[in-house]
């Protein structure tokens, strides 16, 4: 029982503190740069411009573009 009770502490745990992370591309130089936003209605949204911005680094753009699974920013 006491088994059961801490695998199932170490999982909630484990997938609070996963939903708790920021997002990947805030760790990206100049992200703004090379993001545009979607308008959601009553929120703005980050996408990704099919074309690199002229003020977004390149290795700023590789690095977004390089984003998978959940980390991945929607194209606009």
């Amino acid at each position: 029982m006491r088994k059961l009770i801490l695998i199932s502490f170490l999982l909630f745990v484990t997938f609070s503190s996963y939903a708790l992370l920021p997002p990947k591309y805030l760790a990206v130089k100049h992200f703004k740069q090379c993001l545009a936003t979607k308008d959601m209605g009553s929120w703005q949204a980050w996408c990704m411009p099919v074309t690199k911005p002229k003020a977004c680094p390149t290795s700023s753009w590789k690095q977004l573009n390089d984003l998978t699974g959940q980390d991945r920013i929607p194209n606009c």
